[in-house]
């Protein structure tokens, strides 16, 4: 079901939506929301202030939120449309009905943003700017950083760029949680573009697919830059565009929760799974989990790294999640 809001700013339900030609820009924001509350709409506010030359449409997916914020969102911007699910269907799916609502429309970029980030006044340009330069890149990535501040009120670096380490799940982010040097000024090409930010070509999307149903939440991101790199597009990072992300607890590591482990583990063995035999996918997923949960000890997250290593115990023999031979 997708809601709309006419001009004289009541909002009206259709089903389904009329096609209609995305105006004024090539490309849409699509954004998944559930429980977002007001980092939703400072997120909303972000992208609904872009410079002039980049303005485009902005699509919500509710996940089923119960919290009123996407409701909250209609009221205080008309310029919006929703795609509403009865029931959380994972990040990924509600990702997958976005994009496939803006390439109907006409869309050739699609900028996917998660509910808890806010984009520079000029994001969306700068991104579309490093995609006409870079006719080959099927995803580019902005730099990201963290809302919280370095101790000194530096910003604190999140994301610029990740390369894929010896376990496939593994990466190399130079300068994750430091202060912000500002020293790379230039596009570079990565290994993976984070799901928080990530504008899409629609050309790569109808060559390769859009994100993999498979995974609930976590690794789907990784999956499809992987994927896109396979049929030979280009990933970038474009350090030029920047936007904040709430990463204060964004693994649960402060607040851990058995259910995000859960799916976070079948995620790394569907990942693996689709790639490698079965005995060397689960070989992989072991290493990962070890790996990740020697990382939690490190940082005196102890309570975070025995659900890590529970969940994993409970699912090594008792798994849905499909195997690929």
């Amino acid at each position: 079901m997708i809601t709309r809001c006419n001009g004289n700013g009541t909002n009206t339900t259709t089903a389904p939506l009329p096609r209609r030609r995305i105006s004024r820009t090539t490309a849409a924001v699509v954004i998944p929301a559930f429980n977002g509350g007001e980092k939703l709409l400072s997120c909303l506010h972000s992208f609904l202030h872009q410079t002039a030359e980049a303005t485009a449409p902005i699509i919500i997916v509710d996940n089923a939120s119960s919290d009123g914020s996407v409701a909250e969102a209609q009221r205080r911007f008309c310029a919006l449309e929703v795609i509403r699910n009865e029931s959380n269907l994972g990040f990924g799916i509600a990702c997958n009905q976005g994009i496939n609502l803006a390439l109907k429309q006409g869309a050739e970029f699609v900028l996917l943003a998660n509910q808890d980030t806010i984009a520079s006044d000029d994001l969306l340009e700068k991104l579309l700017t490093s995609a006409r330069e870079c006719s080959r890149a099927g995803v580019i990535g902005p730099k990201t950083l963290s809302f919280d501040p370095m101790p000194d009120g530096r910003p604190r670096l999140a994301y610029a760029g990740a390369w894929r380490c010896i376990l496939p799940l593994r990466q190399r982010v130079p300068g994750i949680n430091q202060a912000d040097s500002g020293a790379v000024t230039a596009p570079l090409q990565v290994d993976y573009v984070w799901g928080h930010g990530m504008l899409l070509r629609a050309a790569a999307l109808k060559k390769v697919g859009l994100f993999d149903p498979g995974f609930f939440m976590y690794y789907e991101d990784l999956d499809l830059c992987d994927r896109m790199k396979s049929a030979g597009w280009e990933l970038w990072c474009d350090p030029r565009a920047v936007m904040w992300h709430d990463v204060r607890d964004g693994a649960r590591a402060l607040n851990s929760e058995l259910w995000r482990w859960r799916h976070k583990v079948q995620s790394a063995r569907y990942f693996h799974g689709k790639r490698f035999a079965p005995v060397t996918s689960e070989a992989l997923t072991a290493a990962t989990i070890f790996r990740e949960a020697l990382s939690l000890l490190r940082n005196r997250h102890a309570r975070a790294a025995g659900h890590l290593l529970w969940v994993w115990n409970r699912t090594l023999f008792n798994s849905t999640h499909k195997t690929f031979l």
